[in-house]
């Protein structure tokens, strides 16, 4: 498991892809259950855990039919299972790590100016993004421009579905 982790680790600062990590039915599966209990501790301090839990189910489960699905319309299912452990690990390490920022931040939108805790935020959410870029360019062969727009449209996409979902409990 430590393998793993460490995999996980250097795919997130770019420097490993999912190819990296092992072909291991169990590992999303652990992976997801992770995420999803990491988003309900994230979570807890804007909505309730179970609230949290839900949400990061919902967006795991979302990004298992992304990856299935763009890996499916390249031609590389194969990939499935190391390619959506790293879009997983990358998701739950980035989660950990801004955990501490994410209970720091106002939870007043109207404010003008940026807190240091909202503007660290900014920066994991940009470096998940380039991270889930880099997976996919790997995963599916296309360059890096292509990868980052690709994980871009799965940002957007699982958070209108998951606002939609979730229309009160949206964290702010």
């Amino acid at each position: 498991m430590f393998a793993v982790l460490q995999q996980l680790l250097a795919i997130t600062v770019l420097r490993a892809g999912p190819q990296d990590l092992p072909v291991d039915p169990r590992l999303p599966i652990w992976l997801a259950g992770a995420y999803a209990l990491v988003g309900g501790m994230v979570l807890s301090s804007r909505l309730s855990f179970a609230e949290g839990v839900a949400q990061a189910g919902l967006d795991a489960l979302l990004l298992a039919a992304f990856a299935w699905g763009v890996l499916r319309f390249r031609g590389f299912p194969e990939r499935f299972i190391q390619t959506y452990a790293a879009l997983l690990g990358v998701n739950l390490l980035l989660a950990l790590l801004s955990w501490p920022l994410f209970a720091m931040a106002p939870l007043d939108t109207a404010a003008t100016q940026l807190s240091v805790a909202q503007v660290g935020l900014l920066v994991a959410l940009l470096w998940t993004l380039i991270a889930q870029g880099q997976i996919l360019r790997s995963a599916l062969e296309l360059g890096a421009g292509l990868g980052l727009l690709l994980a871009f449209a799965y940002f957007t996409a699982a958070s209108l579905i998951i606002a939609a979902v979730f229309p009160a409990g949206a964290p702010a």
